[in-house]
């Protein structure tokens, strides 16, 4: 039996869309698995988390072990960055968060920095010592006032010397 060219093409084009579709369910169930098994948690209160992403890295002493799962705005307008950890981590309790740009120029990730007590936190728990995102164009500002600042000092200076 000779299959015509116009049904070759109908069968293939029925092939690829249940691969599509197999690979669709595939997908969906996989974001579904890792929505729901967050494993170990941790929150970290900013007052800004300009440029950090869900998604970003989280990491320790350099080392990817998490990633930013989620960003809302809580009480006070603090910005409550949830974090998620690739397997249990021991992180004291006087842990700090940083958040931290690759390069110059690069994306952001979040930082942690180990503390020193024996008392861990637990899934679910907050690091309480937080440092916002440095934001290049403030930091040119400040160095502008500076210089700015610097310049009347010296004129007066100058006046001074007459």
């Amino acid at each position: 039996m000779k299959i015509s060219s116009e049904n070759r093409s109908i069968i293939a084009g029925a092939l690829l869309v249940a691969v599509l579709i197999v690979l669709l369910g595939f997908v969906h169930s996989r974001a579904a698995m890792d929505k729901d098994k967050d494993g170990f948690v941790l929150y970290a209160p900013f007052t800004k988390a300009d440029g950090l992403m869900n998604g970003a890295d989280v990491r320790i002493a350099g080392i990817k072990v998490g990633r930013v799962l989620d960003q809302m705005l809580g009480e006070g307008y603090q910005v409550r960055v949830k974090i998620g950890f690739f397997e249990p981590i021991k992180i004291s309790d006087d842990s700090s968060a940083i958040i931290e740009t690759d390069g110059l120029l690069g994306s952001k990730y979040l930082e942690i920095i180990p503390g020193g007590t024996e008392d861990m936190l637990s899934s679910g728990d907050e690091i309480l010592y937080t440092q916002d995102a440095l934001i290049l164009s403030e930091l040119m500002d400040k160095v502008n006032a500076y210089m700015r600042e610097k310049k009347q000092v010296k004129t007066s200076d100058e006046g001074d010397l007459e």
